[in-house]
């Protein structure tokens, strides 16, 4: 098939263009599952709890600036481990996510060699494990899904999760610096505080003294920090590496008990730059604000976030934007299927980040640092309807001009 806009499109372009993945459940995971495949082949081969071993996706291929999403079940709680090994050359990154879509862990390389892994206790329920390449490139990878006494894929750092770098886990009698004098219950609205470099303070101590919902933080672009989070025996809770940009959150939307909590964290970068850790309430309302902020989460149509709205795109459309800290949203509607591409380029002072979602919330793509540069670019096989563009920088960093460039290629008749 030839597509067009006035002149034809190279096969190039079109072979760069991947087709929708088979839609599996359209409410899954917050709609990510819709793009999904069950790690067994059917939902009742997927469950982890009665399965006699791990189930494993090989050769799984990642497009660039994509991501393949895994689905698995789990019919009892219990201790699970989730791994995704890359070719060689390769890093992945994975982010699991409950069935309302909130991603409850992301690896970046805690299985060692590039490997993500996530060793993780899960109540019962659907989840999903969208699978990518750091930077958002393209990677070929096998997935594991297993409980924790099935044999792993990946080694880990120093043959564990958590056992990382030269920092043991965060046990009972681990030194630790405290957080707040005593339980720390009345001050989670403002949230608490500290800054300290990883090298010299890799471990912090809390305490409740009633079930809270928290978010807990590590931020510092320059560290590049990982995070993890134990309860007060030494069990590992959550880990996180790259929520927001290089910085690292977790989000305990079910209260956490009272009691003795620890943070463990390692640098991936540079171990003496400042890292400013913070415990605060965790907020559904402000956590949405800041996930359309930070552009991982499209902001509804109609709603209070700003949108600008661009229309139906014809053809082309070229537009020069100040992006600062947050996201810059758009959206437009396309007439008739075929193919959209779209460019954010550096004008001043700006490292572009682009993600395309669909009018329901529903992630598309995204890309970043294309064709050896700092420019941003997408090439999307679309149907009618309408789709929403996001806009970022990479770091804070940037505060610059990003030019963004639309143009839309349709079937020649």
């Amino acid at each position: 098939m030839n597509f067009r806009t006035g002149t034809f499109l190279t096969g190039a372009i079109l072979a760069a263009s991947a087709l929708p993945a088979l839609a599996q459940n359209a409410e899954l995971c917050g709609g990510v599952g819709a793009q999904g495949l069950w790690v067994g082949g059917s939902p009742e081969a997927s469950d982890i709890s009665t399965s006699d071993t791990f189930i494993d996706q090989t050769g799984l291929m990642v497009p660039p600036g994509g991501e393949t999403v895994s689905l698995f079940s789990v019919s009892s709680a219990g201790e699970y481990r989730i791994e995704a090994n890359p070719n060689a050359g390769g890093d992945t990154v994975i982010d699991i996510r409950d069935e309302a879509g909130t991603i409850i862990l992301t690896d970046d390389d805690s299985g060692g060699n590039f490997a993500s892994r996530g060793d993780i206790a899960l109540q019962p329920g659907t989840y999903c494990v969208s699978t990518r390449a750091f930077g958002g490139g393209a990677v070929v990878a096998d997935l594991r899904v297993g409980r924790a006494e099935h044999e792993a894929l990946t080694p880990g750092w120093g043959g564990g999760t958590a056992d990382f770098a030269g920092v043991d886990p965060c046990l009972p009698n681990t030194p630790a610096t405290p957080l707040g004098a005593g339980a720390i219950d009345a001050m989670l609205e403002g949230g608490v505080t500290a800054t300290n470099s990883i090298a010299g303070t890799p471990y912090y101590r809390f305490s409740l003294s009633a079930p809270q919902a928290l978010s807990i933080r590590a931020e510092n672009l320059s560290a590049d920090p990982y995070i993890y989070i134990y309860d007060g025996h030494g069990t590992l809770l959550a880990e996180n590496d790259d929520f927001d940009g290089l910085n690292s959150r977790v989000d305990f939307t079910d209260p956490l008990p009272a009691g003795n909590y620890c943070i463990a964290m390692r640098s991936l970068s540079d171990d003496t730059q400042p890292v400013t850790v913070s415990v605060r309430g965790y907020n559904p309302a402000a956590a949405m604000q800041e996930m359309f902020a930070t552009g991982e989460a499209s902001p509804p149509i109609g709603g209070s976030y700003p949108i600008t709205d661009l229309g139906v795109l014809q053809t082309s459309l070229v537009m020069d934007q100040v992006v600062g800290s947050d996201a810059v949203w758009f959206s437009f509607s396309v007439p008739a299927g075929g193919l959209v591409l779209i460019d954010a380029i550096e004008i001043s002072d700006s490292d572009p980040v682009i993600r395309l979602f669909d009018g329901v919330g529903r992630m598309i793509d995204f890309n970043d640092d294309a064709g050896g540069s700092l420019n941003s670019q997408l090439t999307v096989q679309v149907n009618p309807g309408t789709y929403m563009l996001g806009v970022t920088q990479y770091s804070d960093d940037y505060s610059g001009v990003i030019r963004v460039a639309l143009q839309r290629y349709v079937p020649a008749q």
